[in-house]
């Protein structure tokens, strides 16, 4: 295993939802949890998101705040962490605003993946396509990759399949979690771990490291126990 410290920086309401039934109406994050969220992308080389993620509207990534852009020259980092999107399916619009910010994109994706898709060269000229496998992600090959270039620390913002499968790699340090004070119900809205589950045996374990209240939203930090 790499030395890549992975933290995952996800909200999701007081229910366990991250989205509602209906992604596509938009979430509940405010001013508090967007600074929250910048300043740990701030501290990336890399930020890894889902595809659905993408899909589910303009979400930005780009570092704004000076203050922080100034840290991570200070740090010796790129004036933006790479955003690397993870589709195995390489189902994207070459319209995703994501395609169009200043900044340096990967996308993983895999060879089934770049075999669906007729438009692979002109989705080259916008992003770095990285085959990581016939039909599924090697996250071995990922974070070898990422460690050969460089990379030291990954922030993963979900959603819930990405953060499944880096789980089920054993690849999360650590858990930065914001809990909104809300309810979203609903037996099809999206949690922040989905894919099969795991038995309780099986269920990796966290340790809280830190609390932080904003009005009634909370901040949690958790580190996960090897």
């Amino acid at each position: 295993m790499s030395a890549i410290q992975t933290t995952v920086v996800i909200a999701m309401t007081v229910d366990g939802k991250i989205s509602s039934v209906d992604p596509q109406a938009g979430g509940s994050p405010d001013a508090a949890d967007q600074a929250h969220v910048e300043y740990e992308v701030s501290l990336a080389d890399l930020i890894l998101v889902g595809a659905g993620t993408i899909r589910a509207g303009d979400v930005i990534f780009s570092i704004r705040n000076p203050e922080l852009l100034a840290a991570r020259e200070a740090r010796g980092q790129s004036r933006q962490p790479i955003v690397c999107v993870v589709s195995g399916s390489l189902d994207l619009s070459l319209d995703a605003p994501f395609l169009s910010e200043d900044i340096e994109r990967w996308i993983f994706t895999t060879r089934a993946g770049l075999e669906r898709r007729s438009d692979t060269t002109s989705l080259q000229k916008l992003a770095e396509l990285i085959d990581l496998g016939d039909t599924d992600l090697d996250w071995n090959r990922a974070y070898s990759l990422m460690a050969e270039r460089g990379i030291h620390k990954v922030v993963a913002l979900g959603g819930g399949y990405l953060t499944a499968s880096l789980v089920k790699a054993g690849r999360i340090d650590d858990w930065w979690l914001t809990i909104w004070p809300v309810i979203y119900g609903g037996k099809d809205a999206p949690t922040p771990v989905e894919g099969e589950g795991f038995i309780s045996t099986a269920a990796p374990h966290l340790e809280l490291l830190e609390t932080r209240q904003v009005g009634s939203e909370l901040f949690l930090h958790y580190q996960t126990i090897k």
